[in-house]
């Protein structure tokens, strides 16, 4: 669900932990065993959608007596309860009024019971108590957004470096099976931090990543980066300095190519740990929608590969060496002459993915020509 939802269902704990119930029964029914591309792996669970999630609890719910026989079903109320959409509660409820568990009432909505049963209608508000709890833990749930938001962004992140993409919404919300406001969440997420846009006919779209994006952001990094580290590396601790120089040490020990998980904590390393400690909000916000050459340094090693005598790790080396001997000033020089010259690499990384093929990409994703 959105954090909007969240937030308003907070008012009222019962019913925050029913959504969060319903949540993770979905999560458990639909993402356990998915692969990047969709498509599941063998698992003992049935893939189930929302809707039938839903329906489940409020069977177990009406047999259970917490909804009495002749109590009128509204999708308002029941969407309040669960923070779904009113269209998932409409499919549940017309899943129970095929096996008869609820009967569409003459005015609006549905009452429990089936329709060769005797009772007069009960009009009150249902409420989270109307349902069992299930002994779950809020934390233990992640929101809808952001249990999407990684595999989207990762997709976008790769599709950008190969070309010019639309986001089909429809498909993105089928694959997750969410509603399209969660999904239209996770996309102005996405936008804040430079990875998709909208044009003027409301389409979302993603890339390319261009020769002139990366000599700007190159650019930019150069004027904010060193300053920044200057201020920020004095207050790194000893033990942070240390695990980041073992891990530049554990990419030039690596015989081959660089495992890309360890390229890219080492980048994260240099360009948001070792700045952690500078404090300026609105420049760590145009660093986060900057990183051009981070996406295609962690691109270029997962397709190509990285050796273990990359200029760029032996310049990583030498910043950290600089920290470590608390000598601000080099560190910070060092600094810029690696910025410097990674732009000069990521445009030469950007033309040698241009003429590879186009790894396999989610069906959402439609390649503008």
């Amino acid at each position: 669900m959105s954090s909007r939802t969240f937030l308003l269902l907070s008012e009222n704990h019962g019913a925050l932990i029913n959504a969060i119930c319903l949540q993770k029964s979905f999560y458990m029914s639909t993402y356990v065993g998915a692969n990047f591309n969709g498509t599941e792996m063998p698992s003992s669970a049935e893939t189930l959608p929302l809707y039938q999630v839903l329906a489940t609890r409020l069977t177990a719910a009406i047999k259970a007596g917490k909804l009495e026989s002749g109590l009128i079903l509204l999708e308002g109320p029941l969407s309040d309860v669960f923070g779904t959409s009113r269209a998932t509660v409409r499919n549940a409820l017309a899943l129970l009024a095929e096996d008869g568990t609820v009967d569409r009432f003459t005015g609006r909505g549905f009452i429990v019971g089936g329709p060769t049963q005797s009772r007069e209608p009960i009009r009150r508000r249902v409420s989270s108590d109307d349902f069992p709890k299930e002994d779950i833990g809020v934390s233990e749930v992640i929101p809808a957004s952001d249990r999407i938001i990684p595999e989207v962004e990762e997709a976008i992140r790769t599709a950008i470096a190969f070309g010019h993409y639309r986001i089909n919404e429809q498909r993105l919300a089928s694959r997750h099976g969410v509603s399209r406001p969660i999904i239209r969440e996770v996309l102005w997420r996405l936008r804040e931090l430079g990875l998709v846009e909208k044009d003027m006919y409301s389409s979302w779209l993603a890339g390319p990543l261009t020769a002139r994006a990366i000599s700007e952001d190159s650019e930019m990094r150069r004027l904010l980066e060193p300053p920044a580290l200057l201020i920020s590396a004095p207050q790194l601790s000893q033990d942070e300095i240390s695990a980041m120089m073992a891990r530049v040490e554990t990419a030039i020990r690596t015989v081959g190519l660089i495992d890309p998980a360890i390229i890219d904590r080492i980048e994260i390393d240099l360009h948001e740990n070792c700045l952690r400690h500078f404090t300026n909000t609105r420049i760590h916000e145009v660093l986060r929608k900057g990183r051009t050459m981070l996406m295609v340094t962690g691109l270029f090693a997962r397709f190509i590969g990285i050796e273990a005598d990359s200029p760029g790790i032996a310049e990583h080396r030498a910043i950290i060496e600089a920290i470590a001997a608390r000598d601000w000033d080099a560190a910070s020089r060092l600094h810029a002459d690696h910025l410097h010259r990674k732009g000069t690499r990521t445009l030469q990384r950007l033309k040698v993915l241009s003429v590879i093929q186009e790894p396999p990409l989610p069906d959402y994703l439609e390649r503008v020509i």
